[in-house]
C-alpha cells in the first residue's frame, strides 16, 4: 500500500477537513520537536495522511469547531451542543507513519 502526505498550511484548513469526518478525531506527535497533528485516511491501495505542524503543542485535549460560526477554539473538556463539533485529540507516543520529517517523498 501506498503512503502520500499532504501538508496542510494551516490548522483551520486542517480542522475544517476533519470535521466533514463521522468519527472526527486528531493525533499528535512531537517528532525532533515539530509539533504534528495528523489524521490517516485508508483507501484500497493507498493511505493519505493529511497533516499540519504547529509551533507550539495545543494544551487542551479537544477542539471545537463552530460549524454555524466557521470559528475553532479549545477546551479541557468535552462539550456538546448543536452547533459545536468536539474533536478529541489524541496523544501519540510512537509511530511509524512518519518514517522521515519532513517527508519527501513526492512533494513538489
Amino acid at each position: 500500500m501506498s503512503q502520500k502526505y499532504i501538508q496542510l498550511k494551516n490548522f483551520d484548513d486542517f480542522v475544517r477537513l476533519i470535521t466533514l469526518s463521522p468519527t472526527p478525531f486528531i493525533e499528535y506527535v512531537n517528532l525532533d520537536n515539530h509539533n504534528l497533528y495528523f489524521i490517516q485516511i485508508v483507501g484500497i491501495s493507498e493511505s493519505v495522511l493529511y497533516y499540519v505542524e504547529l509551533d507550539k503543542k495545543i494544551e487542551e485535549k479537544y477542539v471545537l469547531y463552530n460549524r454555524f460560526r466557521d470559528t475553532i477554539s479549545f477546551s479541557t473538556k468535552i462539550e456538546s451542543d448543536g452547533q459545536n463539533i468536539c474533536v478529541p485529540i489524541f496523544e501519540v507516543l510512537r509511530t511509524n507513519v512518519f518514517p522521515e520529517y519532513p517527508p519527501k517523498q513526492g512533494f513538489k
